[in-house]
């Protein structure tokens, strides 16, 4: 299957994988087509599933009591996305996961997680990683909302992961970077007449 090259080509970059393993891990995952503003995991509930975008935009977000949207994660094509706290402890979640477009995800259960990570040593080191790297990534990401203007976040934002300014909805952006859709309208503006 063409987009399981994706999923491939992702974990080569962390491991070394051998083609029975990669079979092993994908029978223990399913594939699951989501629709736009679907919910992979509701706050409050546990989260059942990590997914593995092959497709599409997903947001992990909290909402607050003036019904606004709080993006803490944005994950495109070859990203993974969950609320991690819930899906590893099995307690109530704290954000949402919802498909900001059709959306074509790989899901992995907990259970199945733990079979993975015992069975087939090269996950163990696999997840490690991942779950090492998601960290350092969220504290720099707290850290620039206090230490950066809002252009630098944007730019900063342009320069790393092009591919999720090019895919997300600037409201969803806006908020990822901690600020009013207003202000990146702005921000764009100003960097748009910098280079005329």
């Amino acid at each position: 299957m063409k987009n399981l090259e994706i999923l491939r080509k992702h974990l080569k970059l962390k491991v070394d994988i051998s083609d029975s393993d990669f079979e092993k891990f994908i029978n223990l995952t399913e594939t699951v087509q989501l629709k736009k503003h679907e919910l992979l995991v509701r706050e409050g509930r546990v989260a059942k599933w990590q997914a593995f975008l092959l497709s599409g935009v997903m947001g992990a977000y909290a909402v607050d009591n003036k019904g606004q949207k709080h993006i803490f994660q944005i994950a495109i094509e070859g990203h993974w996305i969950s609320d991690l706290y819930s899906y590893l402890s099995k307690e109530p979640a704290l954000y949402n996961v919802e498909a900001f477009a059709d959306t074509e995800v790989l899901i992995i259960s907990k259970d199945n997680f733990e079979i993975a990570c015992k069975n087939i040593s090269v996950f163990e080191r696999f997840f490690r990683l991942l779950f090492q790297n998601g960290l350092i990534q969220q504290q720099r990401r707290v850290s620039n909302i206090y230490s950066e203007s809002a252009e630098e976040r944007y730019l900063k934002l342009v320069s790393e992961k092009p591919d999720i300014v090019q895919s997300v909805p600037q409201h969803y952006l806006a908020s990822f970077l901690g600020i009013k859709p207003q202000s990146l309208s702005r921000i764009r503006k100003q960097i748009a007449d910098n280079y005329k």
